[in-house]
């Protein structure tokens, strides 16, 4: 097997002997021969053999990221395509696909289209009833005969090469792998508007997807999976219409399987084709966090920190700004003395704290607008200052996401991403009023002793 490439996680932070990386982030102090094999692995050359248990428990703390430059073998591969098609354009689209994935078996699982689907250069498979995206995979997943399946949604557009460069990653450790899913390069404003701020787009760093982590989900757009492996764990959860690629996810987690992330290689996933099936779209993910919830609870929090972190962004917003200055020397003074315990230098210590607080910022200000934001906005028609903290948690962060990839004016930008994120509020409340279940609404506020950092 190729011998793999090892990359640095993105919150890699080395000073001598000691070392915070992965997402989680965790620390680590180094011997001697560590220092040198990260020294090593930071400029990119090979490591010694006698390093390899420590790149070994480095991989698995998701502190390095392995990466197979190889194509597996595509007799090895089965493509399985769910596919409701109602539109002219979707059957373009598969056929598109098909196309691409040339050299692979395909089996499309026709979930009870309108009329019936016919190609030449694959099996097709028709569902007598509409039982939903996860039905249809499982059924995929029962005719196929590889060692390995790869399940991509008929609106992606992916080629051979990439399933074979994804089914490369998969070995005695990783059972599970997904691409990067960007936005297509149509012209039309939504599609613009995603090339920034895509759904299903979980970044530019490689990731070991992991509970409260910078990628803690993949989407099933495309997911390259051990077929053994998805058999034993029951496949799709057939109930869920939506979320079932996250539930899956976390199923594997907690049976400690090892999924990853791969962003090296992409793949475009088309936008929804107008306003109301764009924000209809976002309201059912709202809705599936309630059903998630249920199944996994309080993996679904709309923000997670220490409670001084918090306050100190509720104060700074709400423009109290010497009480919040207060609590953010206590938030500072408790990380302090967790990292002075064990002789974490000054350097690392700023750098973790510095870390912590902002993107405690960014998910308050999140979970502000996006679950939150009914009783805000009323709260807001009483008062000045939650107003004010309501047009902070909208403009500021929208800002900073529009200035990373500038795709279209910023008022649309800012316009469009308050929309998504109303429409997945509003999934959650409306979803979970209709269940008498709001737990997917609950903050989780974590211990002062926990220091960890996730993004």
């Amino acid at each position: 097997m190729t011998t793999p490439l090892l990359r640095c996680d993105a919150l890699w932070s080395r000073q001598g002997d000691q070392l915070i990386a992965g997402s989680p982030a965790r620390f680590f102090r180094l011997t001697e021969n560590g220092v040198e094999a990260a020294k090593a692995l930071e400029t990119g050359a090979s490591t010694a053999p006698k390093h390899a248990p420590l790149a070994d428990r480095l991989i698995a703390a998701g502190a390095l990221h392995p990466y197979r430059a190889a194509l597996a073998d595509p007799s090895q591969i089965t493509v399985v395509i769910p596919a409701y098609l109602a539109e002219a354009h979707q059957r373009k689209q598969l056929r598109e696909l098909i196309s691409g994935l040339e050299g692979l078996s395909v089996i499309i699982i026709d979930d009870a289209s309108p009329s019936a689907i016919e190609l030449m250069d694959a099996k097709v498979v028709r569902l007598d009833t509409n039982s939903g995206p996860a039905a249809a995979r499982n059924r995929g997943l029962e005719l196929a005969s590889t060692p390995l399946v790869a399940f991509v949604d008929c609106d992606v557009h992916i080629t051979r090469d990439d399933i074979c460069k994804l089914a490369a990653q998969i070995d005695d450790q990783t059972k599970i792998v997904a691409p990067r899913i960007v936005a297509s390069k149509r012209r039309s404003l939504l599609a613009q508007y995603e090339r920034n701020s895509a759904p299903l787009d979980m970044g530019q760093q490689p990731a070991k997807v992991t509970h409260d982590s910078r990628v803690s989900y993949l989407a099933s757009a495309v997911l390259v999976c051990d077929t053994a492996t998805l058999r034993d764990a029951g496949g799709f959860d057939v109930t869920l219409r939506c979320g079932e690629d996250v539930d899956l996810v976390w199923r594997l987690l907690n049976n400690e399987i090892t999924v990853r992330y791969e962003p090296s290689i992409n793949c475009q996933h088309d936008t929804r084709r107008g306003l109301v099936p764009f924000l209809r779209q976002r309201f059912n993910y709202g809705s599936s966090s309630v059903d998630l919830e249920s199944r996994h609870p309080g993996r679904l929090s709309p923000l997670r920190s220490r409670p001084t972190s918090v306050a100190t962004w509720l104060l700074l917003g709400i423009g109290l700004h010497v009480i919040a200055l207060a609590f953010l020397l206590l938030d500072f003074a408790f990380m302090s003395l967790q990292f002075r315990e064990r002789n974490i230098s000054t350097r690392l210590m700023l750098k973790m704290f510095g870390k912590n607080f902002l993107n405690t910022g960014q998910h308050f200000a999140d979970a502000i607008v996006k679950v939150w934001w009914p009783v805000i906005v009323v709260t807001a028609t009483l008062s000045d200052a939650v107003s004010s903290l309501l047009a902070l948690c909208i403009v500021i962060p929208g800002l900073i996401a529009y200035a990373r990839r500038p795709t279209l004016d910023p008022f649309s930008f800012l316009f469009l991403r308050t929309l998504e994120k109303f429409a997945y509020g509003a999934g959650v409340w409306v979803k979970g009023f209709s269940v008498h279940n709001l737990n997917a609404l609950r903050p989780r506020f974590l211990s002062m002793s926990n220091s960890s950092v996730s993004g």
